[in-house]
């Protein structure tokens, strides 16, 4: 029997060019809490991020996998796991920004910063419905605290040339036009996941993972059942036990009928 279900939020709680949450999402975590299921998020976005944009429009969660696996918290806010990004790393970093010129952010458990505003910076928040945070120039607070994310801005750089200057950091690409996620190696939302139900005391089997994204895909091949939205790509449907509708068609709330048998 499934006891939680680990929800990604964009492509899958809700659309990118959407405000809001459908009314068939709603229904979806409905379903699931009147069954008893723990609803918990898994995400590459900081808690700040959802809270300011009302990302969630007003739906409580029992817990937030954030930062691809790098913090999660409970629905106090209190870490569950943390696994920071270590300081040669974020050294590095900072050194390629000033070096090429590119938007950089921080991203911290109660702050997420930039060190300077360019147009690609603005054109992607935008997408995403995100507003560009704070600015501080010199970035030396994330040298003195812990900062789980790094997102560079910039379509001069690969993969490959990121992950031989920051050799502990993982590097995924999420956005087509230059964004990086990176993140301490090894992690990932599964991992996150993996922290999460530890403590929960939850067994593998006894939980779902719903996503669209490549990010996603640790986690719906480690859940007991993990699914993939219609909208996802044919790499996330190939890992998904079971793949539901798209978003627009209210996949989410099919996905949890699935998940209930009703």
């Amino acid at each position: 029997m499934i006891k939680a279900i680990f929800f990604d939020i964009d492509g899958t709680l809700r659309d990118f060019t959407e405000k809001g949450i459908r009314p068939g999402t709603r229904r979806a975590i409905e379903l699931a809490e009147n069954h008893g299921i723990r609803c918990f998020i898994a995400t590459g976005r900081h808690l700040l991020e959802i809270q300011e944009e009302n990302l969630l429009d007003g739906l409580v969660f029992d817990g937030y996998v954030l930062l691809n696996g790098s913090l999660c918290l409970d629905r106090h806010g209190r870490i569950l796991y943390e696994n920071p990004i270590p300081l040669s790393q974020k050294q590095a970093m900072l050194a390629l920004a000033r070096e090429m010129g590119f938007a950089l952010i921080f991203m911290e458990k109660d702050a997420m910063y930039v060190n300077r505003v360019t147009p690609q910076l603005e054109k992607v928040q935008a997408q995403i419905g995100t507003a560009v945070p704070p600015v501080k120039p010199h970035m030396e607070q994330g040298l003195t605290r812990p900062v789980y994310q790094m997102i560079p801005y910039t379509d001069g750089l690969s993969q490959d040339f990121l992950s031989a200057r920051l050799p502990l950091c993982d590097i995924t690409l999420w956005h087509a036009g230059g964004a990086y996620d990176v993140t301490p190696k090894g992690g990932s939302k599964q991992l996150g996941i993996e922290k999460v139900i530890e403590g929960y005391g939850f067994a593998r089997e006894e939980i779902a993972a719903i996503g669209d994204g490549f990010n996603d895909i640790p986690m719906i091949r480690y859940a007991g059942v993990g699914i993939a939205m219609g909208n996802a790509n044919d790499q996330v449907k190939a890992a998904a036990d079971f793949v539901t509708d798209p978003i627009d068609r209210d996949g989410l709330l099919r996905a949890v009928e699935y998940l209930t048998g009703k």
